[in-house]
Formats: C-alpha cells, structure tokens, sequence
C-alpha cells in the first residue's frame, strides 16, 4: 500500500510539473514593426518582367554540352533591358562564364557588406508530362493572379525579385550604408561548382566577411505542412544537410545461371542493401528541439504538452518524426538506395553486381563518417565500399538564429506579412542550395525565399505546373526592399 501511494504522489508531482512547463510553454509576444517603405509595388509590371524572365530556357545540365548558352546569354540582356538603374549604379562581374556577380558600393566603407544570393537555372521538364502542363512549362503564362513556368518559385522570382528591389530603390535615390553584393549562378540544380564555388572563392580572395549571407531554402508554410500547426511558419535554414553517394560493388566467377551459387554477386549486394535499410543513422533531434521549441507554443494542448516537456517525451518524439519521409529526413543521415546492376542477360550469372546508395548527411558528419557506418553495417570484406565521384558535398556549417542578422531577417518578414499569427522558426534545410559553397565568408548564412506554400502548391516545385501567386510575389520584391533597408538602420 504505501509503495502505491509513494507510486501515485511521484506520478502527481510528474503530472503537475508537465501541467506547469505547459502554462509556461507561451509565445513570445510579437509587436508588429511597421514597412520602413509603405509604398505599392506595381504588380502587373513585375509580373510581366517575372513572365518575360521565365521564356528563357536556361535549363542546368551534368553534360555541360547539353546546356544552350544562348538562353544564359539571353537571360543576361533581358536583365540588363528590365533593370538600366541597376546596371547603371552597380558593378558587374561574370564568374564561370554564366554567373552573375553584382556590387552595390555603400557610403560607409567600415560597416561589413551583405549577400543576396538566387539562382537563374531551372531544372528540366519531362517530357512525358508536357501535355499535363496547364501552360507551357516555358510560356511564363499570367492568368487569374497565377504566374505560371518553370523557375516561377525555384527560382527566377528570387533573381528578378532581389532586382526589382534595388531598381525600385535606386529609382527613389536610396544609397545603401553598407556594400550589397547580389550573387546569381548558373548551375545550381547540379551542384554549383562551377556558379557559386567560384564566386564564393573570387569573394574569399578579397577577404570579405559578411555581415550576412540570404540564399533560397526555407519558405512559410501552412495548411498542415508541419503536423499540428494551424498557423503559416516562416522556416529559415539555418544549415543544410550534405550529400554523398557510395558504390557497393561484389564480384565473383559468373557462369550460367542454371547452376548458381548459394548467393550469386548480385545476391550479396542485396543482401548488403537490406542491412543498411535496417539500421538507419541514429536520430539528431538537435534542430528539430530547435524548430519545435519555437512552434510548440502555437500547437493544440497534447502536442503542446509534449513539445514543452522534451526532458521526458524526447524518445516519443523521435519516433514520431521517425514515422514520415519528411519529418524523418529532419532528424538524421537518411538512406536512399537508388540504382543496381547485375548481368547483362537473365541466364547470365553475374560477375560483377553494384549498387548506388544516396546519403543526405547530417550536420556534424561528414561523408567519410557515413562511409565507416554503411563499413561497420555491411560488415564483408568481399564488398569493395566507394564513395562516387561527381555531385556530392559536406554539410553546411551551421549559423546562429539569436543574433542581429537573424533579427533583421525576421523583422523584414513581419515588416511585410503584418501577420502577428505568423511564427518565424529556424530549422535545417534538407536539401541542397548554393549557400553550401559560402561557409567561411560569414557567420549568419540563412536559406529564406519568400514564398508561400500549402502541400498541394509545394509539390509543384520541380513538379508539373510550377507556378506563383501574384500577390506572394509581390510580397518577395517588397520583403527584398524592406530587408535592404533594414540593413541600413
């Protein structure tokens, strides 16, 4: 009996102090900063140069023969014919032939400067799914406050937004305080290494350090993106996973097939597969305690009590994030097996068998670490383990979300949406971006483009019928304008 009774009043004190870190568990309240510029953007003008820049194909491709320069080469003079004040105030430099580098000399040579970066490649469209198009994939059509084609949100908006911004403000006889360098590569989609790395080892040359770097990642959700939040967030990267691909490769004698081994190469590699799918990486719930942390208060009252009291529910968490492709992907390296060969003929046994598996590495591994995991997992000797050669790349470093930069960002965004339900949050990109290639030249790298999306429109990026709202883009060039000025203050 006084084991029950001790059992009871330690469940009690359990319950109250979860009761407590719940009612303690509250937004921090948010005072809504007014525009530091209320003017109108015109929104049939931008839409229409936003159309304009989506006709140019300029698709990225492995094999850079494939690739039509004259639509780069295009898309360069359309710039320079939408935008004359920004050609005419700031400094142009090519990098890797297609990529564009600007600078916005500021009147105040002490204060560090700041990046904006996009990109002006699109990836390719299949053509199997043409004709499933509403528009064209490159029409750029504008119908019903759509903007429709491919780069409308990944992401021609961000280039010609960031420079409907400077033109607006260089038209109203702003000059910024601080440098403004304005960063667009041309091959983003495969990587970046000859766009972005260049640039960012021309900007490391002159020894710049920024006082931040913005690239496209994160974008504000809503609709159930996030399991449980009934309200848009505003995700900010704040790293990026990284990427690597191993080879796993068995040989043996071959011969026909009518008298196999006991496991033909082939057959050996399968079963290495099915041990790797087995034992995933361990969970890092460090970004997603993050994330969570933020939002949580915002949350429905179990999911609210859960998030407040990651001290005790931390391994229910895990499992449930572990539970879907896209939370999972947030909380450790995931494993993708994507290719696998054997022998050229179906009566062949073969003597050589391979097998690609894809690897998005979490920040604090590397690719070398994944490669011991999958070693010490697969565990034969007769398996030749290889890291393959071509797109692949560490992850991120990682940057603060409690400074000043992060604050301006968040700030910018307030500043345009008005929208004091909104909750700006930091969390880890699981893809890749550009902004992988600048760590070194600051502190504050973040991944935001200001896009809004609910499940339906985000599967349209890199999808059929990638488009963008009117309006939202709009938003982006004046939550450019307002980030800009911003960083004067």
């Amino acid at each position: 009996m006084k084991l029950l009774k001790l059992f009871l009043s330690a469940l009690l004190i359990l319950l109250l102090v979860m009761a407590a870190n719940t009612l303690m568990f509250t937004q921090p309240e948010i005072n809504l900063p007014d525009p530091l510029d209320a003017s109108p953007v015109d929104a049939q003008a931008v839409s229409e140069r936003l159309s304009q820049g989506i006709q140019f194909a300029t698709i990225s491709h492995m094999d850079e023969t494939q690739v039509e320069r004259a639509a780069f080469t295009g898309f360069h003079q359309f710039l320079k014919d939408s935008f004359p004040l920004v050609h005419d105030q700031l400094s142009l430099e090519m990098v890797g032939e297609l990529s564009l580098l600007y600078r916005w000399k500021g009147s105040e040579a002490g204060l560090k400067p700041i990046l904006f970066m996009s990109h002006q490649d699109v990836v390719p469209v299949d053509s199997e799914t043409r004709d499933r198009w509403v528009h064209a994939p490159f029409s750029g059509a504008i119908e019903e406050g759509i903007i429709w084609g491919r780069g409308a949100v990944d992401i021609k908006s961000g280039v010609l937004g960031i420079m409907e911004a400077v033109e607006n403000l260089i038209d109203k006889g702003f000059t910024p305080k601080r440098d403004i360098y304005l960063a667009f590569g041309h091959d983003e989609e495969i990587g970046g290494n000859n766009g972005a790395a260049k640039i960012s080892e021309h900007l490391k040359a002159r020894g710049l350090d920024f006082q931040f770097i913005l690239d496209e990642g994160g974008s504000i959700v809503d609709d159930g993106i996030i399991p449980g939040m009934q309200t848009p967030v505003a995700l900010v990267g704040i790293a990026e996973k990284g990427y690597v691909s191993l080879e796993l490769k068995a040989k043996a004698v071959g011969g026909h097939s009518s008298m196999p081994p006991k496991h033909t190469a082939l057959g050996v590699i399968a079963k290495a597969i099915v041990d790797i799918e087995d034992h995933p990486f361990p969970a890092n719930m460090a970004y997603s305690r993050q994330l969570f942390n933020t939002i949580g208060p915002a949350m429905g009252g179990l999911e609210k009590a859960i998030f407040a009291n990651m001290w005790l529910t931390e391994p229910l968490v895990e499992r449930i994030l572990s539970g879907t492709k896209t939370t999972n992907a947030a909380v450790r390296t995931t494993t993708a097996v994507t290719m696998a060969k054997g022998s050229s003929k179906d009566n062949i046994l073969p003597s050589e068998a391979t097998a690609v598996v894809n690897f998005r590495i979490m920040p604090g591994e590397s690719g070398q670490s994944v490669k011991t995991y999958i070693e010490n997992v697969v565990a034969n000797d007769d398996i030749e383990i290889t890291i393959l050669g071509g797109f692949s790349g560490e992850p991120s470093s990682v940057s603060k979300s409690d400074n000043a930069s992060f604050a301006m960002l968040k700030d910018a965004i307030y500043r345009v949406t008005q929208d004091e339900s909104l909750i700006v949050a930091p969390y880890l990109v699981t893809g890749g971006t550009d902004a992988k290639h600048y760590s070194g030249l600051s502190d504050s790298i973040y991944r935001f483009a200001f896009n809004r999306f609910t499940p339906e429109t985000l599967e349209r990026m890199h999808g059929i019928n990638e488009q963008i709202n009117v309006d939202d883009y709009v938003d982006l060039v004046k939550f450019f304008r307002e980030l800009i000025l911003g960083a004067n203050q």
